[in-house]
């Protein structure tokens, strides 16, 4: 039996309680004269009491879907990402040579189409006297590799400014976006794909 400054050592205090040593007539003794003791016990034999009144409680079923479904939102949260990409830009509607006799371009909209691996990024960017919107699909050239509910964010200056997700189809949109020049990324399997600077209404 250990003693700290003329009281009994918790961990042995505990022995006691849970039956792993048995009591001697000193130790009880000290136990029924000193206060500290017995606060120390009480409040030890209430803890063993506890810890088993725990193991017996079934939380209830609300109370689990609550947690399972807690976790789930934040589960993406703790995705690594392998790496990140930026896409090539393989077709821009605005770099074509203009028809001839014509000195200015005046299209309604602009179709560019970026290639990242297997993976293909049409977009259609329109740009109005104020805002404007970018309407987009991804394409997967393997057909196993899902494009539906994937995760679409406009940034600017590092800062998103506007999320979007793709349908069953891979197409999202963008609307009401003010002039300016946006960077686009998506997280595609492990690898974060992002786009050049897209120049909207400059």
């Amino acid at each position: 039996m250990g003693e700290r400054s003329n009281h009994l050592e918790l961990p042995a205090l505990y022995d006691f309680v849970c039956g792993v040593v048995s009591m001697d007539a000193n130790t009880r003794n000290h136990i029924e004269t000193c206060e500290q003791c017995r606060s120390d016990l009480s409040w030890l034999q209430w803890l063993a009491g506890f810890g088993v009144r725990e193991n017996t409680y079934d939380p209830p079923t609300w109370a689990l879907a609550n947690a399972e479904n807690v976790f789930k939102l934040k589960k993406p949260g703790l995705v690594t990402i392998a790496k990140e990409i930026v896409a090539s830009l393989v077709y821009d509607s605005f770099n074509e040579p203009l028809p001839f006799g014509v000195r200015q371009r005046d299209l309604p909209a602009r179709q560019a189409l970026y290639q990242t691996g297997d993976v293909h990024l049409d977009l259609k960017i329109e740009a109005g006297d104020e805002k404007g919107l970018i309407i987009g699909q991804i394409v997967a050239d393997k057909a196993d590799m899902d494009v539906a509910g994937l995760q679409i964010e406009i940034t600017q200056a590092g800062q998103v400014i506007s999320k979007s997700s793709t349908n069953a189809l891979g197409e999202f949109i963008f609307r009401n976006l003010p002039k300016g020049n946006y960077e686009l990324q998506v997280v595609v399997s492990d690898t974060m794909v992002k786009l050049p600077p897209l120049p909207l209404g400059n």
